[in-house]
């Protein structure tokens, strides 16, 4: 813990940052934020990246060492069990979250696991092209999962993709009727990295205007904009930021958890509560278990930033008229094109899509098996299958050349 003094908290032994942003006029009063870690949850979008179970404890138990008191688990991929089994088993110093789905969550809350993610893609674009059902029908689905959450003895965080993209009204009345379903938080989530710092503030300032429910963001890197944008959401008095370490995460990758922890400290004067001096030995951990080097969440030209292990809602939206809104711009407007692999969080789109590339077609039956096994071989190759493995695959559950 760093000692401050009041009158000159920009100052301290090991630091000196602009008297300015300790000025009245835009000064923020400094207060515990919760850092939400989805280093595991987003890595498991992640293209080129396969965790273990190992993988996801070893992470898990220095992100607790360091003082991280929130992480969160994807009930979607193979060995999602085994995983909250065995994290829930450690008895770490965080909350588990994961995510509502039915089916599933039900054996995670078995294992004493008290927090969950109810989704509600809020994104009238996607909803219109993507889930091809009506408002009305969506969100009477996300009520009824957020009152089976409560009677399950959940503590419920509404998440929003789409946020950013979402009307005001929208967004009002989905919290709103969450909250009075017994949600005690609403995640804005800018899903595509487009929205800018005071867009963030605004909306958690809203939201919080609207509601008694704790406002936490969750905010993607694709304009470089990911840190930048969590703080401004603390300008605006949310009470939970989403972070990665590495800034691990699908595309571009999320608000890196280093940078926002030293930001809070260093700029704002908060005490995080994180243990700054295990900061570089996490991120060497996490880079080693990754095989991904830093630079591979760069925006628009790093490795990530346009690749993707599914495909099913991107020809969606394509299919609707409404590509642009699959991506943070085309990526053909700077001269590359979504790059998809086929991996642990793969979906049928994605199959269906890499057989067609390569001439082939497979029945509904077929497509299911290859999916399961590709995703089964993604996790035990710890990385997406090259071609060879994936055509193997495929060639062995019958797929065959589109006549």
């Amino acid at each position: 813990m760093v000692t401050r003094n009041p009158e000159q908290p920009w100052l301290t032994p090991y630091w000196a940052a602009s008297q300015h942003n300790f000025d009245p006029a835009i000064a923020v009063p400094p207060r515990r934020v919760a850092l939400h870690d989805i280093t595991v949850r987003d890595g498991e979008e992640c293209a080129d990246l396969a965790f273990s179970v190992a993988d996801k404890v070893r992470i898990a138990e220095a992100l607790a060492r360091a003082g991280i008191r929130r992480m969160e688990l994807f009930l979607t991929v193979p060995g999602w069990l085994e995983t909250v089994r065995a994290i829930v088993r450690r008895k770490l110093d965080l909350d588990l979250y994961v995510t509502w789905r039915p089916g599933r969550v039900e054996r995670a809350l078995d294992l004493g696991v008290r927090h969950v993610m109810v989704w509600y893609r809020i994104g009238e674009v996607h909803q219109r092209h993507v889930s091809n059902r009506d408002r009305e029908a969506l969100l009477d689905e996300m009520l009824s999962a957020v009152r089976a959450a409560r009677e399950a003895g959940a503590v419920v965080n509404l998440f929003l993709p789409e946020s950013t993209r979402a009307s005001l009204e929208h967004l009002r009345a989905a919290a709103q009727a969450a909250e009075r379903e017994g949600a005690s938080a609403v995640t804005v989530v800018d899903s595509q990295g487009v929205a800018r710092p005071a867009t963030i503030t605004y909306l958690v300032r809203q939201l919080k205007s609207w509601t008694r429910l704790g406002v936490e963001v969750h905010c993607h890197n694709d304009f470089g904009l990911a840190t930048a944008n969590v703080l401004a959401a603390y300008d605006g008095g949310a009470d939970a930021l989403n972070v990665s370490v590495n800034g691990v995460g699908y595309r571009a990758g999320n608000a890196a958890l280093d940078e926002v922890v030293m930001a809070l400290e260093v700029l704002y004067g908060v005490d995080t509560g994180v243990r700054l001096e295990l900061l570089p030995g996490l991120a060497r951990l996490v880079e080693e278990i990754s095989g991904l080097p830093n630079g591979y969440f760069k925006p628009v030209v790093g490795q990530g930033a346009f690749a993707y292990e599914q495909w099913g809602t991107l020809a969606a939206l394509a299919a609707g008229g409404a590509r642009a809104y699959a991506f943070p711009y085309e990526p053909e407007v700077i001269g590359r094109g979504p790059r998809l692999v086929i991996g642990k969080w793969s979906d049928l789109g994605a199959v269906k899509q890499r057989l067609a590339e390569f001439g082939l077609g497979a029945s509904a039956q077929q497509l299911q098996a290859i999916l399961l096994r590709s995703q089964r071989a993604g996790v035990a190759a710890h990385r997406p299958l090259t071609d060879e493995e994936f055509l193997a695959i495929a060639q062995e559950e019958g797929a065959s050349p589109i006549e």
